[in-house]
């Protein structure tokens, strides 16, 4: 039977602070779609990376341009990509000299036998090599960024604890085209007030990303320490493979997270498709914006609400 080909975009999980900011996610989500769905024709592969490159260039989204800054002000970049077909990825943290380090990612999955992932600097090191355009540190910074940071700064002493960030939290694709193929990709400015040099879960294969031809495609957005801890991307795929359906293996697997004491719960989201063509999103984080659209102009973009328990 021929898989009915489908792109899945997410801008993010975590909690916003006004409607205005909700619908600017909601609209720039729309837009990935859009971008992707229009590669789709070419390749899995091709649309999930433009429906990322366009979320990085998005300056309201944590990724690229606008991503949410560290501690010391700065912006660092995560990202990561996986082939489902070969089932080679590649990754990339602490990028500051490109607002597009999924296409660092996807340079390093082509690259090698399995994989690579490069940290910081040699990450900045593969701008050039991968074709990626070239910007200054300080293009990564937006003035919203540099608001938010000022504010998160002001009450860190107080009830809003450093690490827990008003803006969603991480942007992501997969996608299933027409040949069967699978492809999944993820991009990050990581979380609010990190510390300099943390590595969350976005650029580390299985916990933010994954894609397997047989079985599906999935990424992660939320408490990267957590989502590395459960393994979140691949361990949905997983129940996939067992014969879980898809509700109940999203379900399963983001219920994982809130499995521990308090200082290690983590509220987060996921998108996935199968290798079948079935579309999943789920969240237990208060909010997420997400969508999926097919060639045949079919979509749905919808912001997620979940109360809190």
């Amino acid at each position: 039977m021929t898989p009915s080909p489908v792109i899945v975009v997410h801008g993010g999980a975590g909690s916003l602070d006004s409607d205005d900011d909700r619908q600017q996610y909601l609209t720039s989500v729309g837009e990935a779609l859009e971008r992707g769905c229009a590669a789709l024709s070419r390749s899995a592969h091709d649309a999930v990376c433009a429906a990322v490159m366009h979320l990085e260039s998005h300056s309201i989204t944590n990724s690229g341009r606008g991503a949410a800054l560290a501690l010391d002000g700065t912006a660092a970049l995560d990202a990561g990509y996986m082939d489902g077909a070969t089932r080679r990825y590649g990754a990339v943290s602490g990028v500051r000299r490109t607002e597009n380090p999924i296409v660092l990612a996807q340079y390093l999955a082509q690259e090698g036998d399995f994989g690579r992932f490069v940290g910081p600097p040699c990450s900045d090191q593969l701008v050039a090599e991968a074709g990626a355009t070239p910007c200054e540190p300080e293009r990564l910074i937006s003035e919203r960024a540099q608001g938010i940071h000022a504010a998160r700064l002001a009450q860190a002493g107080s009830s809003l604890a450093p690490g827990s960030a008003p803006l969603l939290d991480t942007v992501g694709a997969v996608a299933l085209d027409a040949e069967g193929h699978l492809a999944a990709a993820v991009s990050t400015g990581g979380m609010s007030l990190k510390r300099p040099g943390r590595i969350g879960d976005s650029p580390v294969v299985g916990g933010g990303f994954w894609a397997d031809d047989r079985v599906g495609a999935c990424v992660t957005t939320g408490v990267g320490e957590v989502l590395m801890r459960e393994g979140t991307a691949r361990h949905a795929v997983q129940l996939l493979q067992a014969g879980v359906a898809p509700a109940e293996a999203a379900a399963v697997a983001l219920a994982a997270l809130l499995d521990g004491p308090d200082d290690v719960r983590g509220r987060s989201g996921l998108i996935l498709v199968t290798a079948a063509g079935e579309v999943l999103l789920d969240h237990n984080a208060p909010e997420m914006s997400s969508g999926w659209m097919r060639p045949d102009g079919q979509r749905e973009l919808t912001h997620l609400w979940r109360k809190p328990s």
